[in-house]
């Protein structure tokens, strides 16, 4: 990594970003943004597209040579603790750690300080969300349900979730909504 580089502007998305840092794998990114748009369920056996989420409706991937190599300590300087202007209070890095893995863990991190009143409260320490978790993770934070940082120190091995794989109609369904996305775009 260059680290005379200029600083890093993040980019000015509605949803939170997933920052391709790592560029040695190319099959690799194919097979997260695979992951990103599979449908998953909570609950095991539904049929019902209700029942179902995919993470590309919270997140976007981002695949541009700028963020290669980004680490984590240059996105907290890029989104100091107060007066960012960022839309989003955190992203995910998808780095080599994640294409080395199968299940794809994207290394997320917080970008929002909170304050209790008696000054700013330290940021979550990054931590990895499985590919297939984002959506969960997403879906809970954008409701309130739970916040962003509330999933540090997840035991995803608790976290069941089921994917409808292609060839199902639940996915089948998904990727016919989402070439209505696009065609409406």
């Amino acid at each position: 990594m260059d680290h005379a580089r200029r600083p890093i502007r993040l980019p000015r998305v509605d949803v939170a970003p997933v920052l391709r840092t790592d560029f040695t794998d190319p099959a690799g990114w194919d097979r997260l943004a695979e992951a990103l748009e599979t449908p998953v369920a909570f609950e095991e056996g539904s049929e019902d597209v209700a029942d179902y989420d995919h993470a590309v409706a919270y997140v976007l991937p981002v695949d541009q040579e700028e963020y290669r190599g980004l680490l984590p300590e240059e996105v907290l300087a890029a989104a100091p603790g107060t007066g960012h202007d960022l839309p989003y209070d955190h992203l995910y890095l998808a780095d080599a750690e994640t294409f080395a893995a199968p299940d794809l863990p994207l290394l997320g991190i917080d970008l929002h300080v909170a304050d209790a009143g008696d000054g700013p409260s330290p940021r979550e320490e990054p931590f990895r969300v499985p590919a297939l978790q984002v959506a969960g993770v997403e879906m809970n934070d954008s409701i309130a349900n739970l916040f962003f940082r509330e999933f540090s120190g997840a035991d995803w091995s608790e976290c069941e979730v089921h994917a409808a794989g292609p060839g199902t109609a639940v996915y089948e369904e998904f990727r016919q909504m989402d070439l209505g996305d696009e065609g409406a775009g």
